[in-house]
């Protein structure tokens, strides 16, 4: 363990060298950061050095590829804008090949007999042949996610860079593709008016089977056709995160249009967000939490799972996407943490795929395993943010804990996937789980969100008390511009303040400062000066709130009683 942690050390010590050699900050949590930021550090590491990165050369480019999926990728890009010099260029290959009618593909394979069966499976539309650069690239059909993705990814881009005529350049291909989502009749219920896909575990690709794999060979059906392929005739219905995904892109089409100066695309898209929240929370809300579908075609007699009851792995992505009130929200995370008091199926975490698992399987993966009642990081970093951002600040410590014991026990290697007992499994990327919870770092425990671009507006909530820490020194630095917001916090319980140095390159700052338990405000001052605030109630915690900080280098002091 010892020997790792030096070579942790060294690997950041040359990375923060780097970015200091080209004049601009590195992302760091710094000074009193302890436990987290040794956390912090490996997460680095290991998203830098993951066997997924790698640079391809495809279409004449070099393009920095994060994971060999777009989908997994740009889940990854949540973490890589902060480190990664160029998130744009793996991206803009995906949406280079946008089909006529809008839709993206999900991956490229390479050339060889194994994956060519895929070509002939699909209708010609779901695949491409790239006969230079000896690749693949195939949509799988089931899919229904993409096209908000695409859109997630390049905010991500603009956030990062601020270049709004790059911006310009794509986002006529992303109106493309929600349009595709929300017109073309396989991805569109005009019951509903929400997006809808074959019934498949949450957000996953695969369909269930109407037996084993076994059997359906015996007779003479191939696999893949089953758990992929959807026509006219495929049973569909409503999944909560297909729609709070596209409620997501929806309003940053809108916030981009705003930035390319076109108030009337910023409005149009705004309204058709509003449209989609309405309709999904008055459909899929089930009293506690988002049920895992609702039936727009009659669920098929051998999927034998309770839908309206199944807690599945979009819920905490909603949170974080906007979706669900406030109060819905609270009711999502006190469900999770529900289950871990229960230690429901005598599991090590409550971070599942669905719970509860489908028996006697799922398209052969048995209750436990991988999607199917699986456990992983992903649904456990996705909800620490939420629950930071909620009011249960402790609970998102709780979780952060646990991910360090997990690291530590895995060598400084976390793991996205796991089942119950604890066994590490197989089938996801593990960077996709790496990069929910360095999010959630950043922007739960850290409290850093851009409001923006490049930190022009920022909204800065430290929730270091919640971790016990009365210290702490944060740099969040954005890969491709250098462009950073720093900040130094300092806890004094004996004489009951807590002090901000803030500076970077934010014209605009938000300060949403988290209270002891118990205590009120007496006095705030920014550079030595009394300044006004008002106090936010976030279920049981107090936030003092002080908006439109003006730009440059800013003490802040709050004293409580």
């Amino acid at each position: 363990m010892k020997s790792f942690y030096k070579a942790l050390l060294l690997s950041v010590f040359i990375f923060n060298s780097l970015s200091a050699s080209f004049g601009q900050q590195s992302t760091q949590f710094g000074k009193g950061t302890d436990e987290y930021g040794t956390f912090f550090n490996s997460l680095k590491d290991q998203l830098v050095h993951t066997q997924y990165r790698k640079t391809v050369h495809f279409g004449g480019k070099e393009r920095k590829q994060f994971v060999q999926w777009i989908r997994d990728h740009v889940h990854v890009m949540k973490a890589m804008k902060y480190l990664e010099p160029d998130i744009s260029t793996f991206w803009q290959f995906f949406i280079e090949q946008q089909t006529s009618e809008g839709l993206y593909f999900d991956y490229y394979y390479p050339m060889v007999a194994r994956e060519n069966h895929r070509l002939n499976l699909f209708e010609k539309r779901y695949w491409k042949v790239f006969a230079r650069d000896t690749i693949q690239m195939h949509r799988l059909p089931v899919e229904a996610d993409l096209e908000y993705l695409m859109v997630e990814g390049g905010h991500y881009i603009w956030q990062a860079t601020g270049d709004t005529s790059y911006l310009k350049t794509w986002i006529s291909r992303l109106e493309k593709g929600i349009r595709y989502s929300m017109t073309d009749p396989l991805r569109w219920s005009k019951k509903y008016q929400l997006v809808k896909r074959g019934y498949t575990l949450d957000t996953w690709d695969f369909m269930q089977l109407p037996t084993t794999r076994a059997e359906y060979v015996r007779q003479g059906k191939d696999v893949q056709t089953g758990i992929f392929n959807i026509d006219e005739n495929t049973p569909m219905g409503i999944m909560h995160g297909d729609n709070s995904g596209t409620y997501a892109a929806c309003r940053q089409l809108a916030q981009l249009y705003v930035a390319l100066g076109n108030s009337a695309k910023a409005t149009y898209w705004t309204e058709q967000a509003d449209g989609i929240r309405k309709r999904t929370n008055d459909l899929c809300w089930n009293g506690k939490y988002y049920a895992h579908f609702i039936a727009d075609d009659p669920v098929p007699s051998y999927l034998n799972m309770d839908q309206k009851n199944t807690l599945s792995l979009s819920n905490p992505y909603d949170i974080n996407r906007g979706l669900p009130t406030d109060g819905m929200a609270q009711s999502i995370i006190q469900t999770y943490e529900s289950l871990k008091g229960k230690n429901v199926e005598n599991s090590f975490a409550e971070w599942f795929g669905v719970y509860p698992p489908v028996e006697p399987s799922y398209a052969d993966y048995l209750p436990g395993s991988y999607m199917n009642g699986g456990v992983n990081t992903i649904v456990g970093g996705e909800l620490a943010k939420a629950a930071f951002q909620h009011g249960f600040e402790e609970y998102g410590v709780d979780i952060l804990k646990r991910m360090i014991e997990l690291n530590e026990k895995h060598g400084g290697k976390l793991p996205v996937s796991y089942k119950p007992d604890g066994t590490v499994d197989e089938g996801i990327p593990d960077n996709w789980g790496q990069a929910a919870i360095m999010s959630a770092m950043i922007e739960g425990l850290a409290g850093v969100v851009d409001l923006g671009h490049s930190f022009e507006q920022v909204e800065l909530a430290p929730r270091w008390l919640a971790a016990g820490k009365n210290e702490a020194d944060i740099t969040i630095a954005y890969g491709p511009s250098g462009k950073y917001l720093h900040y130094g916090y300092q806890h004094n319980p004996q004489r009951k303040t807590i002090t901000l140095s803030i500076d970077g390159a934010s014209k605009q700052y938000n300060l949403r400062q988290l209270l002891p338990a118990g205590k009120r405000l007496k006095r705030l001052a920014i550079d030595n000066k009394t300044s006004a605030s008002t106090l936010e109630t976030v279920r049981n915690s107090q936030y003092v709130q002080v908006k439109n900080i003006p730009a440059g280098k800013h003490t802040i002091e709050l004293v409580y009683k």
